[in-house]
């Protein structure tokens, strides 16, 4: 009997041996790590006048695997409307959500195409009223399309606006910090 037993044993104790996990973990080498803060520079063309540039900080979600939302917080347009240095214009936050990103191993492509409505920023020393871009975009919001490619910790994105009869053209081109 006791030696039943060892057998039993040996036999539960080798099953043990042969038993093997499974490769249940995800790979995250294809996951897109593309979320944080890029720094940058940032250019606004309206029509064909010399664009105005300025240094600027964008932000990138993930909500999905294969998504991003955009974001511009604070954006003031360091010129006047004719191009006059000197004049500040206060935008406000820019959101773009649900962007579509494609491509896999660090290299990214996303394009969308929408309305957006601006908020107001939330700098000291500018008031709710002072922000332009929630007078602008109105109930319908204004039209957008963005396009842009993340190689690495790099960005460049470029948004096209259709806005009254004006054409306004966005580029940014930045580094993840």
């Amino acid at each position: 009997m006791k030696k039943n037993l060892l057998y039993l044993f040996m036999l539960v104790c080798s099953v043990g041996l042969f038993t093997s996990c499974g490769d249940d973990d995800d790979d995250d080498n294809d996951k897109p790590d593309v979320a944080g803060t890029y720094a940058g520079n940032l250019g606004v063309t309206i029509d064909d006048s010399d664009p105005i540039t300025s240094s600027q900080t964008i932000e990138l979600t993930s909500p999905a695997e294969t998504k991003i939302n955009f974001t511009l917080k604070n954006f003031i347009l360091q010129a006047g409307a004719g191009g006059e240095a000197g004049q500040t214009l206060p935008v406000g936050n820019i959101k773009i959500t649900d962007i579509d990103l494609v491509g896999s191993n660090g290299n990214y492509t996303f394009t969308k195409t929408s309305n957006i409505k601006i908020e107001a920023g939330d700098q000291a020393g500018i008031s709710e009223e002072q922000w332009l871009g929630p007078t602008l975009s109105g109930t319908a919001g204004i039209p957008i399309t963005v396009k842009g490619t993340i190689t690495g910790n790099d960005i460049k994105l470029n948004i096209t606006i259709p806005f009254m009869s004006m054409n306004i053209a966005v580029q940014f081109s930045g580094t993840k910090k």
